[in-house]
Parts: structure tokens; C-alpha cells; sequence
């Protein structure tokens, strides 16, 4: 007998989520978080590469083909998406369990998906493993090879590391404009971190023109005051720079050739100054909620004179009562 056959019909559509169970995203772990939020998004693709295919064979219908979109396909396509939609629900028990996942969700264009990745991704008080053998293999797979538990050191070195600044996020998402990436050297940057600022960004960029999205009013601003220095010439020298990166025949060529920055690159600028005053503020919320008081200030307040500096929307909680 086939196995199939041996399913018990219980099991034959994915079941939903009990309320005790998605309340139970509360008491996730770091890691079972982060493992949860990669699973979330390798099933997104999966859902629309599925669909995809199933658009391409309904258009293959139309012109006559004999391939048809299948039964089997659309349960594929509905099954995933109920999987996609009950994480997405327990990121949010998860999220909601502390005062700086609390703030993200208050904020326009972060949704339980993103908040439940920045807490499982970034702390200001990471655990850092100092071990040559695991520092050597964690590029190859990158989180598959686990370091030390916490408070469990495997080596002498072992142990917290208190993140003092956000410039510390601002390195660890790729942000930090001195890091360069050497050949034959770990990548100096965490990627997926980088990957979820910019998915941060575009949803600012999408909301750009919603005056209640705090993030998305900071990108427009920065992109107009960039394009005006662009206009006024003031990236000649990195527009000369640029042109002998590319070819002639780009699109890119043509703005880098005459002093200016294409607009790729402007609204790029932009994008990361955002995500940028985003992390300070993420920092900010995750340092005072652990610690109790304010993170040291910036280096430019501080020392340098600098008396602007953009305060955390929302934040003390108890002002969005």
C-alpha cells in the first residue's frame, strides 16, 4: 500500500495555530526567533514561486498550451499562505512582549515580521564568541554554525559585550561607510541584518507620502536635500570617481559624466540616512529598556558641539497612552 494512502485525513490540511500556541511566541529564545523569521521568509518565496508558476501556466493555457494549472498547485499556494499568515501573528505575541518591540509596532512601516527580526537579530548586550575554529567557519552558512551558548564560554574571551553606541548597530547592519569588505577576510557585516534594513526602507519609501510615517518624512526630507546638492555640483568629485567604475554606455555614465550622481544613488543616500536615525532610536529604546538609563551620547553631541540630535518618536511608551 502507497504510504500516502496511511495519512490520517486529520493531517491532510496544516493546522492552524491554537491561542495558547501563538501566545507562547512570548517566551521565544533569540535563536528559535531568528530561526522562525528565516523559515517565514523562505515560505513567503516559496507561496510566490508557486504562484508564479501557476500565472505562467494559466497564460500558457491561454496561447493554446496543454499544461493547465493543477489542483495540487493551488492547495501548495493555500497551504503556504496560511503558514506565512500564522507566523506572521506569533511575531506579533513576540513583539509585543517587550517596551522596544512595543515601540517598532508603533511605528508606521514596521510590521510584527520586522519587529520580531530586529529583536531576534540586534541587542545592545550581544553574546560574542571569540573561539579561531567557530570564527573561522561561521561565514560558510553563516548561522548554521553556532557559537557558544551564553554564559557557557567555550575559550577564555567568551562573554557580553555592552553595544555603547549605535554606531555599533550601524556596523553591524553595513551601514558604517569606513568598513571595507577585504579579500580572503569575513564579511565585516551581519547580511541579513543589511538585507532587513533595506526592507525597512522600502516600506518608508512606499509610505513617503503618509504624513503620519515618521521614518518615510526623514527619507523625503534627505532626498530633496541631496538632490539640491546634487543639482549644485556638490558630488562632482564622486561623480568623477563613479564614471570610471562603470561603462560608458550605462545610464549611470550619463549623470557620473556631467558631475552629477544618478538617482539611483540619491535616493539610496537617503534610504540609508533613515534606516540609519532608525537603528539610533532602536538603540536608544533597547539601552534604556535594558539598562535602565540613557545610552552615552553621541560622539558629535558630545564632543564636537553638534546640538541636534532627532529625538525617539513614541518613546517613552507611556506617551502614546
Amino acid at each position: 500500500m502507497d504510504s500516502i494512502e496511511r495519512i490520517p485525513p486529520s493531517l491532510e490540511s496544516i493546522t492552524r495555530p491554537t491561542r495558547d500556541v501563538l501566545r507562547s511566541a512570548k517566551t521565544l529564545g533569540i535563536r528559535q526567533a531568528r530561526y522562525l523569521v528565516d523559515s517565514y521568509y523562505q515560505i513567503q518565496e516559496l507561496r510566490k514561486a508557486t504562484a508564479n508558476q501557476a500565472g505562467a501556466m494559466e497564460r500558457a493555457e491561454d496561447r493554446g498550451h496543454d499544461e493547465e494549472p493543477h489542483d495540487t498547485l493551488d492547495w501548495l499556494i493555500k497551504q503556504t499562505s496560511v503558514m506565512e499568515t500564522q507566523l506572521a501573528r506569533s511575531f506579533e505575541h513576540y513583539a509585543n512582549a517587550s517596551d522596544p518591540g512595543l515601540w517598532m509596532m508603533s511605528i508606521h512601516g514596521i510590521g510584527p515580521v520586522l519587529a520580531a527580526n530586529f529583536l531576534a537579530r540586534l541587542s545592545v548586550r550581544p553574546w560574542h564568541c571569540v573561539n579561531p575554529a567557530v570564527l573561522k567557519r561561521r561565514e560558510v552558512g553563516e548561522e548554521m554554525i553556532l557559537p557558544c551558548p551564553p554564559d557557557k564560554p567555550c575559550v577564555d574571551g567568551c562573554g557580553y559585550r555592552i553595544v555603547e553606541t549605535a554606531g555599533g548597530f550601524w556596523r553591524f547592519a553595513g551601514l558604517d561607510p569606513t568598513m571595507v569588505w577585504k579579500e580572503k577576510e569575513l564579511r565585516p557585516w551581519n547580511a541579513k541584518v543589511k538585507t532587513l534594513c533595506w526592507k525597512a526602507s522600502d516600506s518608508w519609501v512606499k509610505l513617503k507620502n503618509n504624513p503620519l510615517s515618521f521614518y518615510s518624512r526623514l527619507y523625503v526630507s534627505q532626498k530633496e536635500r541631496q538632490i539640491a546638492k546634487n543639482e549644485a555640483g556638490d558630488y562632482a568629485e564622486q561623480a568623477a570617481a563613479g564614471a570610471k567604475r562603470v561603462g560608458k554606455s550605462t545610464i549611470a555614465y550619463k549623470s557620473y559624466s556631467i558631475g552629477k550622481l544618478p538617482a539611483g544613488h540619491i535616493d539610496r543616500r537617503a534610504r540609508r540616512y533613515a534606516v540609519k536615525i532608525f537603528l539610533s532610536h532602536l538603540h536608544e529604546v533597547m539601552y534604556e529598556d535594558e539598562f535602565g538609563c540613557k545610552p552615552p551620547k553621541p560622539f558629535a553631541i558630545e564632543h564636537l558641539g553638534h546640538a541636534h540630535k532627532i529625538e525617539v518618536p513614541g518613546w517613552p511608551l507611556r506617551s502614546l497612552e
